[in-house]
């Protein structure tokens, strides 16, 4: 069985600024498991454990999910916490689409892999880039004033989207490495 998850790749001018955030919030002294920058991808779906024949049908859904659909950016908006300030457990950076087709692109998938018998996310999707996960709540207090003093600030970084990544995700005790299993371009 092959862990797995459809993806769309961070550049590296993204994971440096990501990587400063995180160094700032670090000072909050707050227990958290901060991802590494280089791991961070915007998942557009978790597949779970899929068997290597189904590789093929999955990528064909992508293609279809893809169909007029063009390059797009998106930015970096802000910065916030799951499931609140109050109670964090994640740490993200929200992204922003104006043209709206991540969201559509988004939804062929879910439509199109719920087809296949993949579940459809209950939730509604909110796109983010998960920085980290709080192991307790020890200094939370501190962390969460940096996140409201940060939450609106201006970051500039803007994401190219030209293709998207069926992606294999391998967990080893060093922590996950990911691999692409298959890429299909954007119309």
């Amino acid at each position: 069985m092959i862990r797995s998850f459809i993806a769309i790749d961070i550049p590296q001018s993204i994971k440096n600024i990501i990587a400063r955030v995180q160094s700032d919030f670090k000072e909050s002294g707050a227990d958290v498991k901060w991802v590494n920058p280089e791991l961070i991808h915007l998942t557009l779906k978790f597949l779970g454990n899929i068997k290597e024949e189904q590789i093929d049908e999955i990528k064909k859904s992508m293609i279809k999910s893809v169909k007029g659909i063009t390059p797009f950016f998106m930015t970096l908006r802000d910065i916030g916490v799951f499931p609140n300030i109050r109670y964090p457990r994640v740490i993200w950076m929200g992204l922003e689409d104006k043209t709206e087709r991540l969201l559509i692109l988004q939804k062929n998938i879910e439509e199109n892999l719920n087809i296949l018998g993949f579940t459809p996310e209950e939730r509604k999707f909110s796109p983010h880039l998960t920085i980290g996960r709080l192991k307790s709540l020890k200094g939370k207090s501190r962390l969460a004033n940096m996140i409201h003093a940060k939450k609106d600030m201006n970051i500039d970084g803007s994401i190219s989207v030209n293709k998207i990544n069926l992606m294999k995700s391998e967990l080893r005790v060093t922590g996950p490495i990911y691999s692409v299993l298959e890429t299909v371009s954007l119309a």
